[in-house]
């Protein structure tokens, strides 16, 4: 009887502290989709609206930009910069509770403002890191590789 109780709570318990969802979830690369979507707008108040307030950027230049303030303040001055027309292909991603991640590949045609026949195209993978905010995946960390590192005046 003892024995019986046991297995039962043990096995309440693993169902109480099973994730949420788990697996591979598709609103996880539709929020990269959305991302590439803006930036190409340049919207940056709906690009913003996709991170934590307390997020973290990082670019293939290898540049570290932290918090939502200083993200609008970076974004901002690459978007007066530069036009992008990225492509991103998710490859996998994941969630368990209320943390997921995306991955993929991208591809990306860079035109600066101030010479725009000195346009460059870019290559390389990203990795993005989810927490679920009040029911709604947002970017809490984002990394970018790539083959041209392109220079933004700060």
């Amino acid at each position: 009887m003892f024995r019986t109780i046991v297995v039962c709570c043990a096995s309440v318990l693993a169902l109480a502290l099973a994730p949420i969802e788990a697996g591979a979830v598709p609103a996880l690369a539709q929020v990269s989709q959305d991302w590439a979507r803006e930036w190409q707008s340049k919207n940056l108040d709906a690009v913003l609206a996709l991170y934590t307030p307390d997020a973290v950027f990082m670019d293939s230049n290898g540049s570290r930009v932290t918090g939502r303030p200083a993200l609008k303040r970076f974004f901002a001055t690459v978007l007066e910069q530069y036009s992008a027309q990225p492509q991103l292909r998710s490859i996998g991603n994941f969630a368990s509770g209320d943390l997921a991640y995306d991955w993929g590949d991208y591809s990306e045609i860079v035109t600066p403002i101030a010479n725009p026949a000195g346009a460059l195209e870019t290559h390389g993978t990203y990795l993005v890191i989810l927490r679920r905010i009040g029911g709604r995946w947002k970017i809490s960390e984002q990394m970018w590789t790539g083959d041209k590192p392109v220079p933004v005046k700060r």
